[in-house]
C-alpha cells in the first residue's frame, strides 16, 4: 500500500513538472489563431513574415526555442517543439545558407558578435539530453554561413542563460 502511494506521488510530481516544462502554458493545436496563441503564451520572442504567412518563435525555457508556422489567415499549421539541436545545426550548409535562413530556422541568436571586416558570429545555447551546448554560426562579411561549431557549453551552470 505504501509503495502504491509513493508511486502515485511520483506520478503527480512528474505531471506537475511536465506541465511546467511545457512553458507556454496550455498546449496549442493546428488550426488555432495566432491571436489565441499570443493570448495564452504572451508575446513571442520573434515574428518573421514569409510567403505562406508568419513564423513565430517562443522560448518557454532559456535553452528551448519553439517555432510555430502560421498560414496567411493566421491559423497555426505546424509546431516544432525544439528547433535547437545538434542535428538541426549540422544541417546548415556553409556557403548555401545566409543569415536570413538561419534566423528563419532558429529564431534570433542569444548573442551576436560583429567584426565589420570579417563578418559576424551568432551564438545559440541549448540543452540536449542533459548536456548544455553552444552553437556558433560564423558568417562572412557578405552574410553567408562560413562554418558552424557545436560543442558542450563550458560556461553553463544551473542558472543557464
Amino acid at each position: 500500500m505504501r509503495a502504491a502511494a509513493q508511486g502515485i506521488g511520483w506520478l503527480l510530481v512528474c505531471a506537475v513538472l511536465a506541465g511546467c516544462a511545457s512553458g507556454g502554458g496550455q498546449a496549442v493545436r493546428p488550426g488555432v489563431l495566432l491571436d489565441d496563441v499570443q493570448a495564452q503564451w504572451g508575446a513571442p520572442k520573434a515574428v518573421y513574415q514569409h510567403a505562406q504567412g508568419q513564423r513565430v518563435f517562443y522560448s518557454p525555457q532559456p535553452w528551448q526555442v519553439r517555432r510555430l508556422d502560421f498560414d496567411a489567415l493566421g491559423r497555426l499549421q505546424q509546431i516544432h517543439e525544439q528547433v535547437l539541436s545538434v542535428a538541426q545545426f549540422a544541417a546548415i550548409e556553409a556557403g548555401k545558407w545566409r543569415a536570413a535562413d538561419v534566423q528563419q530556422t532558429f529564431g534570433p541568436p542569444a548573442r551576436r558578435a560583429t567584426d565589420a571586416d570579417k563578418g559576424s558570429v551568432w551564438s545559440y545555447f541549448f540543452l540536449e539530453y542533459g548536456v548544455h551546448r553552444r552553437a556558433r554560426i560564423h558568417f562572412d562579411a557578405g552574410g553567408n554561413v562560413a562554418r558552424v561549431d557545436v560543442a558542450e557549453d563550458p560556461a553553463a551552470d544551473d542558472r543557464y542563460r
